[in-house]
């Protein structure tokens, strides 16, 4: 129990003053003042805060609290006047609490109570404007709120967090079954604009993000907000690896966290490039996204020799390995109009050498080459390096 209240104190600051709504169901039936709704991300799981009223009799008070949507891995209920305190709260053999409250005089009195609720999760979605040729990348995210519950939530306060939290329950499944997405994602989203933007606030390692209204949130619906927009310095490079070529866009996160999920990225003439996978980015955080290939670009890559230049004995004259020499040529053809950024990625055999002449570097067991291909051209790039090899 220590560990437990230890870990509610910390959400509680977390959440105390922003999100959520009940439906959790006190012996004396009440309506929230006011309800916060906290999602989380892939755990169907939502934390809910609520502000309720209790009229009170002078000295001890006890209730009942039920629900079927009410989950036990936590559950927080707070007085908020000097005038009550919390005796106890223990757990039912019908799955519910009983919370015993003392009051110094009858009267209305507001507490906080917070418990968690499955059926929600939320995930990010991206559209974006790639200016080639002012190297411009007009970044518009969307975030997709999703309420898998039947009930409808009046008058809340939503919040979504970003980071995945410090504690995992081990009797739910991850995320939520692929039958419950397609529902939701079937229904058409409710869009929600407002001239005020998206507020965002750092707890520990989180980010937890707030809309700056108060919305109903329907049963078996989507919730789409759109947080500002993101213009974006970008460099388009070819990255070839192992012979494999890709175009990737490499920018820079200026802004706000961004969390993962899917682009799609439109020129300036407003045609499609594709949709593909965004792998999200912290504030300054550095982020690539490989998006195809590039038609007037062509690689190839040729193994020109492999020799063994000497060979290793052991004390009893056995040949135990050797060190040999490996050369691979790369010719990198450019037929378009503009000029293109390459590096070429090559992994290479652990404690291996760099020879010849080219500007090669070693990266993390890699030899990696940053070079510029103009314009209807073409360039040849050799990579020559030694390695030892272990004889069976």
């Amino acid at each position: 129990m220590k560990k437990y209240s230890l870990i509610l104190a910390f959400f509680l600051s977390i959440f105390f003053g922003f999100s959520p709504i009940s439906h959790a169901l006190l012996s004396q039936s009440v309506s929230p003042d006011e309800s916060w709704l906290t999602i989380y991300q892939n755990i169907d799981r939502a934390w809910v805060v609520e502000k309720v009223t209790l009229s009170l009799e002078e000295g001890e008070n006890r209730f009942f609290l039920t629900g079927d949507n009410l989950l036990r891995e936590r559950l927080y209920f707070h007085p908020l006047d000097p005038l009550t305190s919390l005796k106890t709260v223990a757990t039912t053999s019908a799955n519910g609490y009983q919370v015993e409250i003392e009051a110094q005089e009858a009267g209305s009195y507001s507490f906080l109570l917070s418990f968690f609720m499955s059926g929600f999760n939320w995930k990010g979605r991206y559209m974006a404007i790639w200016d080639e040729r002012d190297s411009l990348f007009y970044l518009y995210p969307s975030v997709f709120l999703s309420n898998h519950k039947s009930m409808t939530w009046e008058n809340v306060h939503i919040s979504w967090l970003l980071g995945e939290p410090v504690f995992l329950f081990e009797e739910t499944a991850r995320g939520i079954a692929d039958e419950m997405k397609l529902a939701v994602e079937e229904a058409r989203p409710r869009v929600m604009k407002s001239e005020k933007p998206v507020a965002m606030e750092r707890v520990s390692e989180y980010q937890v993000f707030h809309l700056p209204y108060m919305v109903d949130f329907p049963g078996n619906s989507l919730l789409q907000v759109f947080p500002e927009m993101q213009k974006l310095p970008v460099k388009e490079v070819i990255r070839i690896e192992e012979g494999n070529e890709v175009r990737v866009l490499k920018m820079k996160n200026q802004g706000e966290p961004l969390p993962g999920g899917w682009i799609t990225i439109f020129r300036e003439n407003q045609s499609v490039i594709g949709s593909f996978e965004f792998p999200g980015a912290r504030t300054q955080e550095e982020l690539e996204i490989p998006v195809g290939t590039v038609k007037d670009f062509r690689t190839e890559r040729v193994e020109v020799s492999y020799k063994r230049l000497k060979a290793d004995w052991n004390k009893d004259k056995d040949v135990v390995g050797f060190w040999s020499q490996k050369v691979i040529r790369f010719n990198l053809l450019n037929h378009g109009e503009s000029s293109k950024a390459v590096e070429i990625i090559e992994p290479l055999p652990q404690g291996a050498e760099l020879t010849g002449d080219e500007n090669w570097k070693w990266e993390d067991g890699k030899a990696y080459l940053e070079l510029t291909v103009e314009p209807d051209s073409e360039e040849e790039i050799v990579l020559q390096y030694e390695f030892r090899e272990d004889w069976p």
